[in-house]
């Protein structure tokens, strides 16, 4: 039986590592021309008054390879609800519910030339809860009671991350506008 010699082994070694190195070190080059910018809506909304509504981002970026890439921004609230019983009889809800919103966009042609641009333009990703709840979320009496009429009391947070296959390259980036 022939050995192998000792260099030749650790030559196929080094390149194996390296080889793996090259491959996620690519992943990880990506390069900012703009942004990514990342802001709640309307403007203004996370200093002082309206409430927030929803959020917007875009950017310009390089170095994605030949993979395709998603920006995804989730926006999470609380709505208020009427609630509402099988005979039609209404009362006010005890709580507020919380659900979210998510919108995604692909970065273009990041998957053919390595350059990838988003832009969630106004007015971005809103949020919009649930047309009907289960009435146990809201503080209704009972089961039999089913939350109606969702009033949005506003944004708690909104989440922005891109990501590229299972890895994520940026975020993610969490805002959450002032407590009122």
């Amino acid at each position: 039986m022939r050995r192998r010699p000792r260099k030749l082994v650790v030559f196929g070694g080094v390149v194996l590592c390296f080889g793996i190195f090259a491959s996620t070190s690519a992943l990880a080059a990506v390069t900012w021309h703009s942004g990514p910018t990342f802001s709640l809506t309307p403007a203004g909304c996370d200093t002082d008054s309206p409430v927030c509504t929803g959020a917007t981002a875009s950017g310009d970026g390089s170095g994605f390879g030949n993979q395709p890439a998603v920006a995804t921004i989730t926006v999470s609230g609380t709505a208020s609800y009427t609630c509402k019983n099988k005979g039609g009889g209404t009362a006010p809800g005890q709580n507020p519910a919380g659900s979210s919103t998510t919108g995604s966009l692909g970065l273009g042609n990041a998957d053919h030339n390595g350059r990838g641009v988003f832009d969630f333009g106004l007015p971005g990703v809103v949020f919009t809860p649930a047309a009907t709840v289960p009435g146990t979320a809201v503080g209704c009496p009972n089961g039999n009671w089913t939350g109606i009429n969702p009033v949005s009391n506003g944004l708690t947070s909104a989440t922005l991350k891109i990501t590229q296959g299972k890895t994520t390259v940026f975020g993610p980036v969490t805002l959450t506008p002032p407590a009122s």
